[in-house]
């Protein structure tokens, strides 16, 4: 089978190959999909530059440790090279282990989570079977692909993370990303109000007509003077953040008393600088989100409880995003180059 592999860590696509590999055989919780299409997000591009393994080697557990782990626990090893990517994607369960759960995936298509050292990239892959999510008969490829990280990550977030109320604000970051267009759906459905974040004004229109309730263009508008009126000098209880840097910090000083800020993303800086007291004095927090480590931590039943949540928020369009362009899997490169191009349009998918 064909798979896309990283060879090293490089700032550019040098040590990408395609691959010739053997067919996997999936153990007792796992599953084989056979796969149809495969989504390219930022976060690929952490296991491409390495980015995730810095980033680990500062965390506690792995102080003085040779090797890199996820958890504390060390049952998730930060893979060795060569590995495949790919985070999500779509395909047939042809093949499972022999556990109950992996069993009655057996046949069905399935959204999965995926990533190194077997990604989503790649014509054939193994995940766990709790990481393989039956998706509804009516979503196309390109959007059962999708279905995953940006849909589990934002309905995750707003509604089991932050639990976020009727009639409250919401303040995120990246405000015109297939994410957070995603929150400002939920908003709608589930009547919180959202003031989104975004670096463009000519953002402005769309996002309001997709349901956004207020839009700051920063840094060009003062972004604590907009929360302020917005608020009536409140401030927000829920905030979310995927950029990093100034915009952190300043969004930190938005929070109201008992106030939650999640962090699920780096797009400008991994650092930020925050004044102690202004954590202090409002009781609020920050904290961090990783889809993959969320997921992980779910007992089978709320696993099927959320899927089933998300089945029916799906048919209602909630997480629709748009697809800019799908590549073959050949031509990986193209598809790599215009993933990381701001005006793309949508997500860049890779088909099998």
């Amino acid at each position: 089978m064909k798979s896309l592999v990283v060879t090293g860590f490089a700032e550019d696509l040098s040590n990408m190959e395609l691959q010739q590999r053997s067919l996997p055989e999936p153990a007792a919780n796992q599953v084989r999909v056979k796969m149809l299409r495969a989504v390219i997000n930022p976060s690929d591009f952490n296991f491409i530059r390495g980015d995730y393994k810095a980033a680990l080697q500062r965390l506690i557990w792995n102080y003085q440790q040779e090797q890199c782990c996820f958890d504390p626990a060390r049952t998730m090893p930060y893979p060795e090279h060569p590995y495949v990517l790919g985070g999500e994607g779509v395909g047939i369960v042809d093949a499972c282990g022999s556990s109950l759960l992996a069993r009655r995936l057996k046949g069905k298509r399935v959204a999965i989570s995926a990533g190194p050292p077997e990604g989503s990239w790649q014509e054939y892959t193994l995940v766990d079977a709790k990481k393989a999510i039956p998706v509804p008969e009516q979503l196309s490829h390109e959007q059962a692909a999708m279905y995953t990280i940006n849909p589990l990550s934002s309905f995750a977030m707003v509604r089991k993370v932050l639990k976020v109320e009727a009639g409250e604000y919401l303040l995120q970051s990246a405000g015109n990303s297939a994410l957070a267009k995603m929150v400002i759906a939920l908003s709608k459905e589930f009547g919180f109000r959202t003031i989104n974040i975004v670096r463009n004004s000519d953002q402005k229109d769309e996002l309001k007509r997709l349901g956004a309730d207020e839009v700051i263009v920063y840094p060009e508008e003062d972004l604590l003077a907009k929360v302020a009126s917005i608020t009536r000098s409140r401030g927000v209880c829920y905030a979310m953040d995927c950029v990093g840097g100034q915009l952190t910090s300043d969004m930190s000083r938005c929070l109201s008393v008992n106030a939650t800020m999640l962090l699920y993303g780096t797009l400008a800086a991994n650092g930020f600088s925050v004044n102690s007291r202004d954590l202090m004095m409002p009781g609020c927090r920050i904290e961090g989100f990783f889809a993959g480590n969320w997921l992980a931590q779910q007992s089978t039943l709320k696993l099927i409880s959320t899927i089933r949540q998300m089945a029916k928020l799906s048919a209602k369009g909630i997480f629709h995003a748009e697809v800019a362009e799908v590549f073959a899997l050949e031509d990986y490169l193209k598809a790599l180059e215009l993933s990381q191009q701001p005006s793309r349009g949508g997500k860049v998918l890779l088909s099998f």
